[in-house]
């Protein structure tokens, strides 16, 4: 046995010393990823975890300074990219990944995704500037695309509560994230745009997020939607540092949901400086009213002085046409009167009374007959109606004969159910194919048959026959 010096040996703290410098010198930065396990927050703040796959794990820490700055929180069960250098803890012998940085696992490939959609939808001509409509200075009526209970939209209605009192507002609700989004974000721009009165500009609003929060604004559908709609759209999605695909395509891109609600309609308070002076304002509406005035005044003695004459003329002129109308009226009963000078001739021979009489007696002779063939008429309308009645009071009596022969015919079909010979006690028997036994040579020993009796079946088994001779 070969025996050592004192300086090839090591103690254990010497080897760990120099396994810790090997590992931290050679591991400063790593980036790892993994499914997150066995995750504590104790109250100092540190967060520890174990990062493994499915052959292997390793410890991790994030110290609390750390923890503050992180944009991504790691989720039990959660797969992320976690980035930090190794460092070995001396007193135990084990090494641990001390973690600086925590993205979602997807965050690169989303990103990679982000670029090419990008370059695809630019050759189709959907972020040329020269396709963007310009948003109106004053709008009357805005619609809002956003969820009804974001907080993205409690933040446009408050800016928008300082604007003009005239503003109509129209929410059109949709999902802002998740795979189903896309879909009614579209939906939602096409009803406001198909509107009987539309909007006269869109809001398209969302609050922050992480890039997988905000993908449903990078959908075709979703950029598709914004460059059909003929109506201005104003993005306003996450923070100023997030951008979409929306973004790029709609008429203008707001930093943050409230920008989007700023630049869409000046406020109260913009509007009055917009406004000329009060003072200079009241100077020139005076000097329009007191032009005004002077021109409705000539205008009304211009007025006056064309009514009159014309009320001169009109009263010349009735004048005349009274006097004609006169002169005419005479010249024509004059000429009636001759006619009624000889028809007055004429009726005198006549005798009033007589004529009078002769009608009355007309009259009379009238009425007799008719009359008479009132009653005629209601003789024969009586013998009818009596000859209607023996009929009836005949078919009332075969309907009786009827309804008699009926309920002796049922009365015998009640007798020949099988369900009332079966409550006085009989039963029926069949084979096990279903067959009525009528007779006892249907059976043989052994045989099983099923009985039934009025409220139930039994399943029986014949142990014995007795036949008797025909």
């Amino acid at each position: 046995m070969t025996p050592h010096s004192d300086d090839t040996v090591l103690s254990v703290t010497e080897l760990t010393a120099r396994i810790k410098q090997m590992l931290e010198q050679g591991f400063a930065r790593v980036e790892v990823t993994g499914e997150v396990s066995r995750l504590t927050r104790p109250a100092s703040g540190h967060l520890y975890f174990t990062i493994k796959d499915a052959h292997a794990a390793i410890s991790a820490v994030v110290w609390r300074s750390a923890a503050l700055r992180l944009k991504q929180m790691p989720e039990e069960g959660g797969e992320f990219i976690f980035t930090g250098h190794l460092s070995l803890y001396e007193p135990r012998g084990t090494y641990q990944l001390v973690v600086t940085r925590v993205e979602a696992a997807g965050a690169g490939r989303l990103a990679a995704e982000f670029e090419r959609r990008k370059q695809e939808y630019a050759k189709r001509g959907w972020f040329d500037p020269s396709r963007k409509l310009t948003p109106p200075p004053l709008p009357t009526h805005i619609g809002i695309v956003t969820s009804p209970t974001a907080a993205a939209f409690e933040d446009v209605k408050k800016i928008l509560a300082t604007r003009p009192a005239w503003l109509q507002l129209t929410l059109s609700p949709c999902l802002v994230q998740g795979s189903s989004a896309p879909a009614t974000i579209a939906t939602a721009i096409r009803k406001l745009s198909t509107m009987a009165s539309p909007p006269e500009l869109i809001l398209l609003v969302r609050g922050g997020g992480s890039i997988e929060d905000l993908w449903c604004f990078n959908d075709e559908a979703t950029v598709k939607a914004i460059v059909d709609c003929h109506i201005p759209i104003i993005s306003g999605i996450g923070h100023e540092i997030d951008t979409t695909l929306a973004d790029f395509a709609a008429d203008h891109r707001a930093a943050t949901p409230s920008n989007a609600a700023e630049l869409c309609c000046p406020s109260r308070e913009e509007l009055r400086e917009r406004l000329p002076r009060l003072t200079s304002l009241a100077s020139l509406l005076r000097q329009r009213l007191n032009r005004f005035h002077r021109e409705i005044d000539s205008m009304c003695r211009r007025e006056v002085s064309a009514w009159q004459r014309s009320l001169d003329s009109r009263y010349h002129i009735s004048e005349q046409t009274r006097s004609r109308l006169n002169h005419a009226a005479h010249a024509n009963v004059s000429r009636l009167r001759s006619p009624l000078r000889l028809i007055e001739k004429r009726l005198t021979p006549l005798q009033p009374g007589e004529r009078l009489q002769q009608q009355r007696s007309d009259w009379s002779n009238r009425e007799i007959a008719l009359k008479q063939s009132l009653r005629n008429t209601l003789q024969q309308k009586k013998q009818s109606l009596d000859l209607h009645l023996r009929n009836l009071k005949n078919q009332q009596r075969q309907v009786e004969l009827k309804r008699h022969r009926f309920e002796l015919l049922n009365s015998k079909l009640n007798e020949l159910d099988p369900t009332g010979v079966l409550k006085r006690g009989y039963s029926m028997s069949y084979r096990q194919d279903g067959r009525l036994i009528t007779s006892a040579a249907d059976l043989a020993i052994g045989d099983s048959m099923r009985v039934h009796f009025h409220d139930g079946t039994a399943q029986t088994e014949v142990k014995s026959l007795e036949r008797k001779n025909p």
